[in-house]
């Protein structure tokens, strides 16, 4: 279904908010609609229809060691600093390419990244967390995070060849991350932190221009 549904919004061109050269999509009202379709199959179903442990599989074990904790801050910085820098280099491009030929709505911003937020966390929970955890059960931790990779960046396949490859990193160190911690939140808080910094920034920066030009 995730498959079907990253084809759907290839076709139609509502991928994302943010599209590869910076612009912004003039299709959101589908871009939410396909967010909202993901959160109810990738987060209710597996709650509510097959009765999968949230809070267990979010939290873990509870609290960490120290050591561990500063682990995940500094990779943590490092995923926003990367997504401050990308989202730069995007808007670089657009002050080059003087491309700013969709301005949206601040109160539908808002409203999208919200659902934004929720949909990565349902996303990862089944992910890095559900499918992850089981997967380890059955076939042992290579083989599962082996495979937890190669689908994530088959999930992608419609997606850039730059952001194909990416996955394979950022893929390998959620995984890594969930099992050291034995919980799916430390896949959800870079998740989270990245996507929206990277598409914050750079609506920010159309917006801006906008009430300027004004």
């Amino acid at each position: 279904m995730v498959f079907i549904l990253s084809l759907v919004s290839k076709k139609e061109g509502s991928q994302r908010l943010i599209k590869d050269d910076g612009s912004i999509s003039d299709k959101p009202g589908n871009i939410i609609g396909l967010h909202l379709i993901g959160i109810m199959w990738l987060g209710l179903v597996p709650v509510f229809v097959l009765k999968l442990p949230v809070l267990k599989t979010f939290t873990g074990s509870g609290l960490q060691d120290s050591s561990l904790l500063i682990i995940f801050f500094g990779l943590l910085v490092l995923t926003a600093a990367g997504a401050l820098r990308a989202g730069k280099n995007v808007q670089q491009q657009i002050s080059n390419t003087g491309h700013h030929n969709f301005q949206l709505p601040a109160f539908y911003a808002i409203r999208y990244f919200i659902i934004r937020m929720i949909f990565l966390f349902v996303y990862e929970l089944w992910f890095r967390g559900f499918l992850l955890f089981y997967s380890i059960e059955t076939i042992g931790i290579l083989l599962a995070v082996s495979v937890n990779v190669l689908l994530y960046v088959m999930l992608h396949l419609f997606n850039t060849k730059k952001e194909m490859l990416a996955c394979i990193p950022f893929g390998l160190m959620a995984c890594w991350l969930c099992i050291l911690f034995n919980a799916v939140w430390p896949a959800v808080v870079l998740h989270i932190t990245f996507s929206l910094l990277y598409e914050i920034n750079i609506y920010q920066s159309h917006f801006t221009t906008s009430k300027t030009g004004v």
